[in-house]
């Protein structure tokens, strides 16, 4: 047995620190997304979107160098955001398989992990993402678990709020009422200001990066008029700083949206959300 565990367990880490030597091996999703399969299990179960999977990863650079790694991964299968993404390829596995996946980086790190690209990649590049899929847990579970655990009071929010920040590498100071502002994007038109009608696309996501809401998925922008209390607290400050043509990420702590009560079943009390915005006009 334990000549058994080693042998598999150094077979795991060839595969991953030789994922990215070649693509030799690798197969084409009509999606376009890379793929190589290096262990197979056709009797596991296979996620649908909204159950939390569980994983074990390794992110390797172009180079074959080690970025990140994780024993033991935690996150919800969403819908693909874009063709060929993250969650694409989380959609091909089944538990027990071991796969290795070739994505876009710039993609990868902006789109699915709502992050900067980080200085070991350049635009262009390719990330290689080792992943074994441990285990499935039910959508029914995880909102259980979520209102029970991560939800429970200020204190907790405050410190997932601060994993997230590091995680992210956010470098920015937050405002004095605790809101994060990045600017991804400077606009050239009108400044927003109070009495002003905003036209704005977003899409908000919970801090585990799970979308609650989305113009763009609804496709059609957001109308409201700014410093009428039409919109959270958060939204009222962040889009003080922007001009038309704007793009920027607000990152809001429960107190400057909704609170300890949240919203309805869609937002769970003190929840810290995550805006991507665009500023497209100021009447």
């Amino acid at each position: 047995m334990k000549k058994t565990f080693i042998f598999t367990l150094t077979l795991l880490l060839i595969n991953s620190l030789a994922c990215n030597r070649s693509d030799r091996g690798f197969k084409h999703h009509p999606s376009g997304l890379s793929y190589r399969f290096y262990e197979m299990n056709p009797e596991g179960a296979t996620p649908e979107t909204g159950d939390l999977i569980v994983l074990s990863m390794k992110i390797l650079t172009p180079e074959g160098k080690l970025y990140d790694e994780s024993g033991f991964y935690r996150m919800q299968l969403q819908k693909p955001m874009f063709k060929g993404d993250f969650y694409t390829a989380l959609a091909l596995m089944q538990v027990g398989d071991s796969v290795c996946f070739k994505l876009d980086a710039a993609n990868f790190f902006e789109k699915n992990r709502k992050r900067d690209l980080p200085v070991e990649f350049q635009q262009g590049d390719p990330v290689y993402i080792h992943v074994r899929m441990k285990n499935i847990v039910n959508i029914g579970d995880l909102e259980e678990e979520r209102a029970s655990i991560y939800h429970s009071d200020r204190e907790q929010e405050m410190n997932l709020l601060k994993n997230y920040i590091e995680l992210t590498n956010t470098t920015v100071d937050p405002s004095a009422s605790g809101m994060y502002y990045i600017s991804k994007k400077e606009g050239s038109g009108k400044k927003a200001e109070p009495g002003k009608e905003l036209t704005v696309h977003y899409t908000g996501t919970a801090i585990d990066g799970k979308i609650f809401d989305s113009s763009l998925q609804r496709g059609r922008p957001f109308h409201f008029i700014l410093g009428q209390g039409q919109v959270i607290k958060g939204w009222e400050e962040g889009f003080l700083h922007m001009r038309e043509g704007g793009q920027a990420r607000f990152i809001i702590p429960s107190d400057l949206a909704y609170g300890k009560d949240g919203y309805s079943n869609i937002i769970l009390p003190y929840s810290t959300l995550v805006f991507e915005v665009e500023l497209i006009e100021v009447k």
